[in-house]
């Protein structure tokens, strides 16, 4: 069975969804999406892998969102016809605090998930396939459920190799003298054995800092075995915000130390069973724990537990720093800006007004500073309340492209790949459209001036209010930061990529006036840093570390309430420091 289109337009004329480097995506129903490969790609190859994986669909998993049907274009193949998968996110989320909070998701549900991920994986291995490329952005997820996607890439054990993987979760072992990839099942176990510690701990096991040797990359320590579960754990700093991973079955720990400090390659799917069958809720902590321990592990004096911010009493002289309490909110679950906070009931809270909205599965809400514009977003659409919760807007946009509230202003991609400007006014509803994109990134300075950068294969268009500028990247993103510096009117850009590094870029008018690799990140979310007078302010463990990049000096200050999560405003004469439930002040 095939789906034949009659012209490469008519088939372009379907809704697009995304796009990237090698296809693009297509609503083809209700039901199905499209995936056309690019001309770029070797068509042949790929047409061989579809028809066998449409072959073998019966045999794999029902959560596998393969290739059903293939597509062609006057009779030659193009691509291939799949389910439509919605209201999904990056399994990567698993590691976000905030995402966790606000969909309920606790320690024992990212078990669950990560566990059937697991038997999911080993089913695939009994049919031969090879998936290759396992990372948390290359897997998908609604609700409790995981989904493989992605099928094409796949390989076949003693048929073809797999196209990608991603080299911060691939086993040193598979590299071969000549730098190519030997890829098989046992080497894969390894790859899952890191995807499963990162999901259930929220750091890589070869994270944190190497204290012996700081410039020792992540991949180095890989091949070198220098873990944060083994006997190199005293050497390395691990954020303070991850907290102790005791809750874990003693078994599952000791399967952790065998794969990651002396090379063995088990599938630790059946400990992940047996822990998963065995969990036990401690109130304390809000957290589940392996029900075999006698009490609860984190309870226990000698265990690490992460200690709660605590602040000191101000007893520094009027000139010295200072730390004050701006907000503790008792129904408080996570606060998600400086307007609004996520409550115990799942509502978002106006600061200021009090006022409540409820959060629905799979949108965000976000409010105007006043408090009496509701945005709400899903996947495709946003939807505008006024003050008495009647709906004035809806606006269709790109497929989970990005978009950005501004006061009573929102910026969003449209389907056409505009970057627009709509503004809510009492006279109605006023759209600008401010040029085309692809893929953006993007932020707005508070006195409305606009940065983007569009993500094309291998190059970034960036754009200022000033100058346009080309960069090349390789690799792909996980982490950015967009910051403007209101002080010197330049702005920051520090992306990072797959293989954990970080490359941070400064423009100024119409140059860039600094692109290195050298500054490394604390903040666990990158978008937390903050930049003004030439300096980017970072939050770490117990200080704020600020580096000016002018001068090419560093200094640390000392603040008891910041973490590695803590978010960072940068006011004039000090810091706001928003954290999970409280915000402070640090003059």
């Amino acid at each position: 069975m095939a789906i034949n289109f009659t012209s490469k337009k008519r088939l372009e004329s379907l809704n697009k969804l995304a796009e990237g480097g090698e296809a693009t995506i297509y609503e083809y129903d209700s039901k199905r999406v499209i995936k056309v490969f690019k001309p770029n790609v070797d068509l042949d190859r790929k047409k061989e892998k579809v028809n066998y994986f449409i072959s073998i669909k019966d045999q794999l998993p029902k959560n596998v969102i393969g290739p059903e049907e293939v597509v062609t274009v006057q009779e030659k193949f193009v691509g291939y016809a799949m389910k439509k998968l919605s209201d999904a996110e990056d399994l990567h989320m698993l590691t976000k605090p905030k995402y966790l909070a606000a969909a309920h998701i606790s320690n024992k549900d990212v078990l669950q998930i990560i566990t059937d991920f697991g038997k999911d994986l080993s089913k695939l291995h009994s049919t031969g396939v090879i998936v290759g490329d396992i990372s948390d952005y290359n897997f998908q997820m609604n609700g409790k459920c995981n989904y493989f996607i992605d099928v094409d890439s796949w390989g076949i054990e003693g048929k073809y190799p797999p196209d990608a993987y991603t080299e911060l979760f691939t086993c040193p072992d598979s590299y071969s003298a000549n730098g190519s990839i030997a890829f098989s099942m046992e080497n894969e176990n390894y790859n899952f054995a890191i995807l499963a510690f990162n999901m259930l701990t929220r750091i890589h096991p070869f994270g944190g800092t190497y204290l012996p040797d700081k410039n020792l990359s992540t991949l180095e320590r890989m091949k070198r075995k220098i873990s944060i579960v083994g006997k190199h754990k005293g050497d390395i700093k691990i954020p303070k915000i991850i907290g102790s991973w005791r809750w874990m079955s003693p078994q599952l720990e000791k399967d952790f130390i065998e794969i990651f400090e002396q090379g063995k390659k088990a599938d630790i799917t059946a400990d992940l069973q047996e822990l998963l069958r065995n969990m036990k809720y401690c109130s304390t902590h809000d957290l589940h724990y392996y029900s075999k321990f006698s009490e609860c592990p984190l309870c226990n004096e000698n265990a690490k537990v992460k200690a709660a911010p605590i602040v000191a009493k101000v007893t520094q002289t009027a000139n010295g720093p200072q730390v004050t309490v701006v907000f503790i909110g008792s129904d408080c679950a996570y606060i998600l800006s400086n307007v609004h906070y996520l409550n115990k009931n799942n509502e978002a809270v106006h600061f200021e007004t009090g006022r409540s909205f409820a959060v629905g599965r799979g949108k965000k809400v976000e409010f105007s500073k006043d408090g009496k514009v509701v945005f709400v977003t899903d996947d495709d659409s946003i939807q505008v309340y006024d003050e008495n919760d009647r709906e004035i807007a809806t606006i269709e946009r790109m497929h989970k492209s990005s978009y950005l509230v501004k006061d009573r202003d929102i910026y969003y991609v449209d389907k056409g790949n505009n970057l627009v400007k709509l503004s809510i006014t009492k006279s109605g509803n006023m759209p600008k459209y401010l040029g085309q994109v692809y893929n953006p990134l993007f932020e707005v300075s508070d006195d409305g001036k606009v940065f983007t950068v569009s993500m094309y294969p291998k190059t970034a268009i960036i754009t200022t209010p000033d100058y346009t500028f080309e960069v090349r990247y390789n690799g792909k993103i996980n982490e950015y930061a967009i910051k403007y510096d209101r002080v010197t009117q330049k702005w920051l850009f520090v992306y990072q990529l797959s293989n954990g590094k970080y490359r941070t870029m400064v423009f100024n008018k119409n140059h860039v006036e600094y692109d290195d690799d050298i500054i490394m990140y604390n903040a666990q979310t990158l978008s937390n840093i903050d930049f003004c007078n030439n300096t980017i302010y970072d939050p770490a463990d117990g200080k704020i570390v600020g580096t000016n990049i002018s001068k090419n000096t560093a200094k640390e200050f000392d603040c008891s309430v910041v973490d590695e999560g803590s978010r960072l405003q940068f006011t004039g004469r000090g810091f706001k420091i928003y954290n999970k439930q409280n915000i402070y002040n640090y003059s």
